[in-house]
């Protein structure tokens, strides 16, 4: 089955699903239910764009407008969408050090135990040296990110997903200008980047912090 969507598009469907579903279980009137249907409809169609009249995307939007669906089904369903994930990239050692070029003895992290069809982005802790390394592919190019990262945790919205989690500073030396001054920019980011990639369904709010952390000492 060919992939044809992104991490993030995958749980931005998931969302709408699991809305759909609290809708179906808590209210009675049809015309209500008929305009929450429509709502949902609509924003599947603008987060698939001209994907939308996919064969498997076609079938999935006309079982899941059934008053009947359940969470079990919801999963079996959702399942099916996975398979058509793009999954992330995993990048070479030699890929890797040429993007952390400047940070020594890279601690690599075993890529096998992160689900790459759940991963905008992949984030690992060097514990030994309190700091957090995160990659990403943009125009298809491999790019990272490091910064130093507080064993102290809040529950607070985070910088990339912007949900509510448990949140620690990420604190990054970032490039202010073009006269080569460096300031330390401060974000609160997931302390699970795995749950974020999760919570991630407008990869705009990503985009937005990799920029402000970019250019990095």
């Amino acid at each position: 089955m060919e992939e044809i969507i992104y991490p993030y598009q995958y749980f931005a469907i998931q969302n709408q699903v699991k809305f759909l579903i609290s809708s179906y279980q808590s209210v009675n009137d049809p015309k209500t239910i008929e305009a929450v249907q429509a709502q949902a409809v609509e924003e599947i169609n603008q987060i698939l764009d001209d994907l939308s009249e996919e064969q498997i995307f076609a079938e999935f939007k006309e079982v899941i407008l059934d008053r009947s669906l359940t969470n079990e089904k919801a999963d079996r369903l959702l399942l099916n969408i996975k398979e058509v994930v793009i999954p992330f990239k995993i990048p070479t050692n030699k890929q890797l050090e040429k993007t952390f070029k400047k940070v020594k003895k890279l601690k690599v992290p075993n890529f096998e135990s992160f689900d790459l069809k759940e991963s905008s982005f992949i984030g690992w802790n060097d514990s030994g040296n309190q700091k957090k390394f995160i990659i990403y592919y943009a125009d298809g190019k491999l790019e990272g990110i490091y910064g130093n990262q507080s064993n102290d945790s809040i529950k607070n919205v985070c910088s990339i997903c912007h949900k509510t989690s448990q949140v620690a500073l990420f604190l990054a030396t970032t490039k202010t200008g073009s006269e080569g001054t460096y300031t330390k920019k401060g974000n609160y980011i997931c302390t699970d980047s795995q749950n974020c990639n999760r919570q991630i369904i407008d990869i705009n709010h990503f985009e937005n912090f990799t920029q402000e952390v970019k250019f990095q000492k």
